[in-house]
């Protein structure tokens, strides 16, 4: 009888650990299908933000044409039920499904209200909430949309059918006793399979302990579920790309049921054959075992498979297997979904229907690269049921079974993100026009004001020279200021000038040594230096930066000369130049005891004719550190300032290392 219970124990712990195992990686599994639906769905949320920038702003995102590539965006991804765009007074002002949209007033809503008041764009996914337009459970995912300065424009909101997610994971759960749910990181359930009268979608369960910061990112639990009441083994998975859990859960009952019957059939046996034989029970288990041994690992084999299978029917990209002959042999759901075809009627037909790039005559040569290389990623055209077409990204791999060749392939639909870039690349293109031009105007039309301000100058000087002694004093004076506006006005043009020829000249970056250009910028301000009674210390060692050998030099002097200029007038100014290594960057710094600069105006003294003191106190033109930061952005690097008023400043620019 000890030797029984022994094995019943036994196989008791066994069931439990294939259990646990199945459960991590089943968890696992519809985990990563829920972020890849989810990053489907930010994917559509980001290009129609692009889309609403493109067309000029969330004010003229209201045209039929928007509308259009609304709808034409969330085909193929079926767990999207719709996709609107919301003004900043909470107005529907487009939307997938109609055209007109609805002008339903949102503004209430808690996601509208959080990106109104929050300046970041990135996904917000909230509660399931009941559709305003149908009354269906959804899971509103959405983003704000900010004008180029930064201000509320309004939002984009994609609805989440919760039911998608109900159908893959009640396909995936064991037939009795299984459970698998979607949580936010807080707690708020999103959707359950199966669902449980009173726990509704919304509910909060934060109080669990899966939920608190602290809890491991994967994990197994055993208990009494709070949904049904019922005890449960459960294993669980935090996402990386977004807050949210998945858990897959199995009853006890169901899971100890063979166990049961098992331990009794072992006790009956046991009695019997003690009265009979001793012997005999030992054979009995050691059958017994080999026999569950057996089971278990069919059971496991069977497992995996299904997992297996599973992953490739619901993957959110399309997955083919190809004969040598190139006629398809397997496709999952999401290739049928996105052709146009049923999964059934993709299999048997010539793969160059789907894909011209294919012909008979190519595919072997193919098969031939594929053996060699091991896998092939390129992009190519794939052909729709109704005859249209979209851009695709293929991974293919050759695989060798019973003698004969098969390619599986893994096949994106990357619409989305040739439109993308396409925007891009036309903003780009756009942006930098204008500001060719830009920097071309304020060149000549700085060069060309230079001509009649100098005449201006030189009369108003002949003037003072030869009528000076017949003025009066006051005109005499009105005459002193013209000059001093005209000398002030040359030393603007002067400055806008350098800024519009920084860059101007594209010159490759080239490898400068920092010390010469240090050593250069202090003889070129010794007598500055000897005026103003200050102590310059200069770090040794200092290293090479990939840069503009002319435009370092004049970044370096202005830093130096303001260092100087704005000193404190209670005391001798100490200036510092150092440096440090970060990475593949090298940070240099210059370090004054000056008056310091107060942090709200951090930003605001890099801005071109931006002076912070009267010129009387400090003469300059406001210009020194706009070309600055040009220098620097044209590098490639940054620049930043720490200050404290009264104590001193210390500004900082990042350059490659040579």
């Amino acid at each position: 009888m000890t030797v029984t219970a022994t094995e019943i124990w036994r196989q008791r712990t066994t069931t439990v650990a294939a259990a646990e195992k199945n459960l991590s990686a089943l968890s696992l599994a519809l985990s990563q299908q829920t972020e890849r639906a989810f990053h489907s769905v930010e994917l559509v949320v980001e290009a129609t933000a692009l889309s609403i920038e493109a067309a000029g702003g969330l004010e003229r995102a209201g045209t039929e044409t928007l509308h259009n590539v609304l709808r034409a965006r969330i085909t193929g991804v079926p767990q999207i039920s719709g996709l609107a765009v919301i003004n900043a007074q909470g107005r529907v002002v487009n939307g997938a499904r109609l055209f007109p949209s609805p002008t339903d007033d949102r503004s209430g809503l808690d996601y509208f209200i959080q990106h109104r008041d929050t300046l970041s764009n990135a996904i917000l996914i909230s509660p399931t909430r009941p559709s305003l337009v149908d009354g269906r459970a959804i899971i509103p995912v959405s983003r704000r949309v900010s004008a180029p300065d930064g201000s509320f424009q309004g939002i984009i909101v994609a609805t989440v059918d919760p039911d998608y997610f109900q159908q893959s994971f009640r396909r995936a759960l064991p037939a009795e006793g299984g459970a698998s749910a979607i949580f936010r990181s807080d707690g708020i359930l999103l959707a359950r399979t199966p669902a449980v009268d009173g726990m509704a979608p919304g509910r909060s369960y934060g109080h669990l302990p899966i939920f608190r910061p602290d809890a491991p990112r994967h994990g197994l639990g055993w208990g009494a579920s709070p949904m049904d009441g019922a005890v449960r083994i459960l294993a669980y998975d935090r996402l990386d790309l977004y807050p949210l859990i998945v858990n897959v859960s199995l009853q006890e009952s169901a899971l100890l049921a063979d166990w049961y019957g098992n331990s009794g059939r072992l006790a009956l046996a046991a009695a019997m054959a003690t009265l009979l034989l001793g012997g005999a029970a030992f054979i009995l288990v050691r059958q017994s075992r080999r026999e569950e041994e057996f089971v278990v690992a069919l059971r496991d084999s069977e497992q995996r498979l299904r997992f297996a299978q599973y992953a490739l029917d619901h993957a959110a990209d399309m997955v083919f297997w190809i004969d040598a002959e190139a006629r398809i042999l397997y496709a999952n759901d999401a290739a049928g979904s996105r052709l146009g075809y049923a999964p059934t009627a993709l299999v048997g037909m010539p793969i160059d229907r789907i894909d011209p790039h294919f012909s008979s005559d190519f595919w072997p040569r193919l098969l031939r690269r594929l053996k060699q290389r091991g896998t092939v990623r390129f992009e190519t055209t794939n052909l729709t049921a109704d005859g249209g077409a979209y851009p695709a990204e293929v991974a293919a791999n050759c695989v060798a079974f019973a003698g004969a060749d098969y390619v599986c392939a893994f096949v994106r639909d990357i619409s989305q993100r040739k439109l993308a870039e396409a925007a891009l690349a036309e903003k780009t293109a756009k942006l930098e026009a204008s500001n060719a031009e830009l920097e071309q105007f304020a060149y000549v039309a700085s060069h060309d004001l230079r001509e009649p301000l100098r005449m201006v100058s030189s009369f108003v000087t002949l003037l003072a020279r030869r009528y000076g002694p017949l003025l009066t004093d006051e005109a005499r004076e009105f005459i002193a200021m013209a000059q001093d506006g005209a000398v002030r006005m040359d030393r603007l043009i002067l400055g806008l000038l350098e800024y519009s020829r920084v860059g101007r000249q594209e010159r490759p970056l080239v490898p400068v040594p920092l010390a010469e250009m240090t050593a250069q910028a202090l003889r070129a301000l010794a007598v500055a230096v000897e005026e103003a009674g200050a102590t310059v210390e200069v770090a040794p060692d200092l290293p090479r930066v990939m840069a503009n050998e002319e435009e370092l030099l004049r970044l370096i002097l202005n830093l130096l000369g303001n260092a100087l200029k704005y000193r404190h007038p209670d005391r001798l100014p100490v200036v510092t130049v150092g440096w440090r290594r970060e990475g593949p960057e090298v940070v240099y710094w210059v370090a004054d005891n000056g008056i310091g600069i107060a942090p709200q105006y951090h930003e605001r003294v890099f801005g071109i004719f931006q002076r912070l003191h009267s010129r009387e106190r400090y003469e300059g033109t406001g210009i020194g550190l706009a070309i600055c930061k040009k220098i620097v952005e044209r590098a490639g690097g940054r620049i930043w300032i720490e200050s404290t008023p009264d104590l001193g400043s210390t500004f900082y620019f990042s350059l490659k290392v040579a």
